[in-house]
């Protein structure tokens, strides 16, 4: 009789003790309603040309990351490959959410639970557009150069082992970047002077985009203000969404190493994927200084990428590139 009385009394402090993180359902009305109003207001907002929906969420009892399509407003249709993130707080029964381009945006994430940003990038993955396997032939994708002039070094600060699918970062030992394989520039900017990390506005970076081939895009990004060379400009309509064509060679300079956009210091990041896209953003951070904040800026970007070879490295061993590593471009090697 003892033991069935501590049995259930142990029972009865369970069902009354409070729910843990884990155990808490991930939505709540609250939260249900603060992200609709956040949303609502952003697809209000006078002159902007994109609208947020929401794609899925991961949530515990004290934060959340609401992961958003963006869309065209006229058409309605999403821009592939891109999602943005809106972080939201909870204090007592109040959310706050906070979107990108506010003031606070990285502080926000930087209150989110360990435990929730562990999740984030599993997340991401799972709402963005996938590269379909096998639409490049294997063997194209393994003659890339490293995207510095011959001769020339770079260090490795995230490969794609670190960075995620497709995506490399290097520290510049000069500032050159250079055309990791022959090709056509369909894309360039180089006006924006930001460096938005705090706001986690990555818009604001400056990117040189280049055609390979069917479904082959490489993306160099955080650029050098005004350093894509005069050549390119001369035939390249600079941030703006018209496409562009401009031949160019492996090895060819086409700007220098910046730190624009969401970015912590001077680097290179390189990105490969099988298609790329132009989408309209607020200068809601006043980039050009000019007072106003309705503006339309341009973002180039890439989407469904996929790993590639570097300098004769099978793209497995690019993959595995550890901090710091140290290489030299040799161009044809």
């Amino acid at each position: 009789m003892k033991r069935f009385l501590s049995l259930c009394f142990s029972l009865l402090c369970l069902a009354l003790a409070p729910l843990s993180a884990a155990q808490t359902p991930p939505d709540s009305p609250e939260l249900d309603a603060a992200v609709t109003a956040a949303i609502t207001h952003f697809n209000r907002q006078i002159g902007t040309l994109i609208q947020y929906r929401e794609a899925g969420r991961i949530s515990d009892r004290e934060g959340a990351v609401i992961f958003v399509e963006v869309l065209n407003r006229a058409t309605g249709d999403a821009y592939p490959g891109v999602i943005d993130w809106l972080y939201g707080l909870r204090s007592g029964d109040t959310w706050t959410i906070t979107l990108q381009g506010d003031a606070g945006y990285r502080a926000a994430y930087r209150q989110l639970a360990d435990a929730l940003t562990a999740q984030f990038d599993a997340a991401d993955r799972q709402y963005r557009t996938q590269a379909v396997p096998g639409r490049v032939p294997p063997a194209q994708l393994l003659n890339y150069e490293l995207p510095f002039p011959d001769t020339t070094y770079g260090t490795i600060t995230r490969s794609y082992g670190q960075h995620g699918t497709g995506k490399v970062d290097f520290d510049l030992t000069g500032t050159e970047i250079s055309a990791a394989k022959d090709g056509e520039i369909v894309f360039a900017s180089d006006g924006q002077r930001l460096q938005t990390y705090q706001s986690g506005a990555w818009w604001y970076w400056n990117t040189v985009i280049i055609r390979h081939g069917n479904y082959e895009y490489s993306l160099y990004g955080h650029i050098l203000p005004d350093s894509i060379p005069a050549w390119i400009r001369a035939a390249c309509p600079i941030g703006q969404p018209t496409p562009c064509s401009v031949p160019v060679r492996a090895g060819e300079v086409i700007a220098l190493e910046g730190n624009t956009g969401n970015s912590t210091n001077p680097h290179l990041h390189v990105e490969f994927g099988q298609g790329y896209g132009v989408v309209p953003y607020l200068d809601v951070l006043d980039d050009d200084g000019d007072g106003r904040r309705d503006e339309v800026i341009y973002a180039g970007y890439v989407y469904g990428e996929h790993n590639v070879g570097l300098n004769g490295v099978l793209p497995e061993a690019v993959a595995a590139w550890g901090y710091l590593t140290v290489l030299q471009s040799v161009l044809g090697g």
